[in-house]
């Protein structure tokens, strides 16, 4: 029995469009039985809260695989209710699940912080976060479990569909300043990141890989060209500005989250996973916006 959390987000969608091709005996977790049932009418949906344990105690039964995808991702959340999510309903999983032959964790380059240089999987862990903090110690639970565990340090998803991008596009439609760096960002698309998780389904599969695209970009390239694509104006601003105006606005973290260095090294997953990170990058960011677009109407 293959263990699903997490299947009814964007993430989790994406991801059981392809297991499913793979994999029929699936059970879902999820809070929401009712929202789990009409996207998987053909599975076995469980209700269970990961935040309280008293609710998985029959969850893991018979399970040989768990993708753990549930969790929060935010920057303004409370430290308190991250770590209640990420950290402590990492822990209420893999207590219900010690039985399991594998743990496959959804984990986050943010457990990294700003990057100097180019970080591959022994690079210092510094998050400069709550919600990377709390990946981090989720990450030490996986590995201290004494399950075996494949970890993916997951760079930013883009893609459509997407509910934080979303918010992104519509802060760039309504004129908020991109801010004048030299830093590059690393990111990836849906699409990739489905390919790792089914890569680790794979029987010999373990370790901790970063799941990026293939190369990082310069923040203001890219910027810029989400900016033309919605067929705004660009307008670029020294950084003191911007980061003035986010801080006025109560988005200082969220400026600095999205544009700090971001460069990945993926050759372990590539080398190792057989991971082969493939797209038109501008046609993708097209197909995104066009989605944004369409959302509104």
């Amino acid at each position: 029995m293959l263990l699903v959390t997490g299947a009814t987000g964007f993430v989790g969608t994406n991801i059981m469009k392809e297991i499913s091709k793979k994999r029929k005996d699936i059970r879902i977790l999820d809070i929401d039985i009712g929202s789990a049932k009409r996207l998987y009418p053909k599975y076995e949906i469980v209700k269970g809260d990961i935040t309280k344990p008293e609710t998985l105690k029959w969850v893991g039964k018979d399970v040989d695989i768990v993708i753990h995808l549930a969790g929060l991702v935010s920057y303004s959340k409370p430290r308190d209710v991250l770590f209640r999510v990420n950290t402590e309903g990492t822990k209420n999983v893999l207590e219900t699940c010690k039985e399991a032959d594998k743990f496959i964790f959804s984990s986050s380059v943010s457990v990294y912080g700003e990057i100097k240089g180019q970080a591959d999987e022994s690079y210092p862990r510094d998050p400069k976060t709550p919600y990377g903090e709390s990946k981090r110690k989720a990450e030490n639970l996986v590995r201290d479990s004494g399950l075996r565990n494949l970890i993916f340090r997951i760079a930013p998803i883009y893609g459509e569909g997407s509910p934080q991008w979303l918010k992104n596009l519509s802060l760039l439609e309504k004129g908020f300043p991109i801010s004048r760096t030299e830093n590059l960002t690393h990111v990836t698309h849906i699409s990739n990141a489905v390919q790792a998780f089914m890569l680790g389904l794979k029987p010999k599969s373990e370790g901790i890989y970063n799941i990026a695209d293939e190369r990082p970009v310069k923040f203001v390239e890219f910027a810029e060209t989400l900016v033309e694509m919605l067929g705004k104006e660009v307008k670029v601003f020294p950084y003191w500005f911007v980061s003035f105006l986010a801080r006025f606005k109560g988005m200082k973290t969220y400026l600095d989250v999205l544009t700090m260095n971001r460069n990945y090294d993926i050759a372990n997953a590539i080398n190792e996973l057989n991971y082969k990170p493939k797209l038109d990058f501008l046609g993708e960011l097209e197909k995104m916006v066009e989605w944004y677009k369409n959302s509104k109407t």
